[in-house]
């Protein structure tokens, strides 16, 4: 098997089809993946209880719930990685996958060696931390970032945010007031192992943006023309107010 630095990796696959889950099976254990493999979303939220994974792989469609209602029950406490599979290829269902708290979408039929390096790069990146290498805590605005944690709090709340939410937001917030181009943004969040290019980062800045306005943030995520994205604090002040 190859993938040694993910060995023991366990990856729960939801799909209604028998030969789609044992298609995604066979190629993730050939990486080095454990697989265990689920029919209904029921099945998966009950095994779930018991046991967390490292990264699921759901189907949309299914015969008890959707796979969207999947992936919101699980992100209510949690961030593991999630990643969409699904005949619907309409755009609208991708970037509704991705608002709720998908971490990347595959449609079918997809090539079992793509979706598992898909799989990969999302366990990489939900314990990369070379975005975060000066450690410590700083904030902006009032929010708080606990980088050692991982965790932004806003009034000593917590922020839910996906692996990539967080590692794009802490990025351009660490940096502020310096613009990120898109392409440079898909490389250093993304490695360049999503396909999608960059509208990934655009769906990516849409879900930033709806938490921040849900709970009237003064930090903002700011449009630069024909080229990126940087942070701010409304009214146009950048600085970061402290960092230790």
């Amino acid at each position: 098997m190859k993938g040694c630095d993910i060995l023991a990796k366990l990856v729960y696959v939801l799909d209604d089809d028998e030969n789609i889950r044992n298609i995604i099976e066979k190629f993730l254990i050939y990486e080095g993946f454990q697989v265990e493999k689920f029919r209904t979303g029921t099945d998966l939220l009950q095994k779930y209880e018991l046991n967390k994974p490292d990264c699921f792989v759901i189907d949309i469609m299914l015969p008890d719930m959707s796979g969207f209602k999947v992936c919101q029950r699980i992100r209510e406490e949690s961030n593991i990685p999630i990643l969409f599979v699904s005949a619907k290829g309409e755009e609208m269902d991708r970037i509704l996958g991705l608002e709720i708290g998908g971490d990347d979408y595959i449609t079918k039929p997809f090539s079992g060696r793509e979706l598992a390096v898909r799989v990969k790069a999302l366990l990489r990146r939900s314990v990369n931390t070379s975005l975060m290498e000066d450690l410590g805590t700083f904030e902006l605005g009032k929010l708080v970032f606990k980088l050692d944690q991982r965790e932004i709090l806003c009034n000593g709340e917590p922020l839910i945010f996906t692996a990539k939410e967080y590692d794009l937001f802490v990025l351009l917030s660490k940096n502020s007031p310096k613009a990120f181009s898109r392409e440079e943004l898909f490389r250093l969040v993304w490695k360049w192992e999503v396909i999608d290019g960059t509208r990934s980062v655009d769906d990516l800045v849409k879900r930033i943006r709806k938490k921040l306005t849900s709970i009237d943030s003064l930090v903002e995520i700011k449009t630069v023309f024909g080229y990126g994205y940087k942070v701010q604090l409304e009214g146009g002040s950048d600085a970061l107010d402290n960092q230790a």
